[in-house]
């Protein structure tokens, strides 16, 4: 218990909950207002007085769309993890198969095959934000940024450069065909996972679906308070405050994973998987021990 308690203070700290406190302390002044005009008659003579049976029924047509705002979000969160789940194993699998099918010797293809296998997750977490982020990538042979610098989709052009060095060796003899076949079937995937990952960037949730939710929510919330505040009296400004943070985050949060390729605190950590495959490649093609044996 002290865990799950220790867990929820923890949260004092979330991108979530500093977006939450400006607007939940103005609920709670707007609250606190419409208590003190209610009942003390502040140049006013009010008597509004609705059913708390009112509340119920606007409450459960929140609920629903707020559910099916969540979960739509949800969904595509967790379809781009998978996404990218899908890209990390045939990351790793092409490393693996290149590891097998190229000489121990071949320092030049391994290393050249390391750096960019992992320049393409690279490329692709960040084509999905703002635009490559050329700092991240390692130069596989002189002058690459300034060549990929002229591609607008730079994900495409590293995934054609690998299966273009693929298809060199294997004319070379260095892959059979069988082998050639094998990593062009697993390097497919790369374009499969871009491609689905740019369906879920590039479809948004309808925005007029979320302002009718904004606009349904905020005049929920400030009607609330004149169906409590006769039974409830002062306590109406607390739970006011509660119930406008639970919706109001469950709202946010819903709006940060819309979205799953971004920097948001809930959002994936592509920067993470990135740097793992990209150390798991590098493992893979250049096991330790490597450079001393094949200076």
């Amino acid at each position: 218990m002290l865990k799950n308690i220790q867990g929820g203070f923890s949260a004092v700290d979330s991108s979530t909950l500093l977006k939450l406190v400006p607007s939940v302390l103005m609920i709670g002044a707007y609250t606190g207002l419409a208590y003190y005009i209610e009942y003390m008659q502040l140049h006013f003579d009010l008597d509004f007085k609705p059913t708390t049976t009112v509340f119920s029924l606007l409450g459960i047509v929140l609920g629903l769309l707020l559910v099916f705002r969540t979960n739509t979000a949800y969904e595509r969160w967790w379809e781009g993890r998978r996404l990218l789940g899908g890209l990390t194993d045939s990351s790793r699998n092409l490393a693996i198969k290149l590891h097998a099918f190229l000489p121990m010797a071949d320092k030049e293809n391994r290393t050249w095959f390391a750096l960019m296998i992992g320049n393409y997750y690279f490329a692709i977490k960040e084509h999905l934000r703002e635009g490559v982020d050329f700092n991240e990538m390692e130069e596989a042979y002189p002058g690459m940024n300034e060549e990929l610098k002229r591609f607008t989709h730079i994900p495409n052009r590293i995934n054609a450069q690998i299966m273009t060095r693929i298809n060199d060796l294997a004319k070379k003899g260095v892959f059979t065909q069988e082998q050639m076949i094998i990593m062009d079937n697993q390097d497919s995937v790369f374009t499969q996972v871009i491609g689905g990952c740019e369906r879920i960037k590039g479809t948004p949730i309808p925005t007029s679906y979320s302002k009718h939710l904004d606009r349904f929510m905020l005049l929920y919330t400030l009607m609330l308070p004149f169906g409590l505040m006769h039974d409830l009296g002062w306590y109406t400004v607390p739970v006011i405050m509660i119930v406008y943070f639970a919706l109001e985050g469950i709202k946010i949060i819903g709006e940060e994973i819309e979205d799953p390729f971004g920097r948001d605190a809930n959002d994936l950590k592509t920067d993470l998987l990135a740097t793992r495959v990209r150390a798991n490649v590098k493992e893979i093609l250049l096991p330790p021990g490597y450079n001393e044996l094949h200076p």
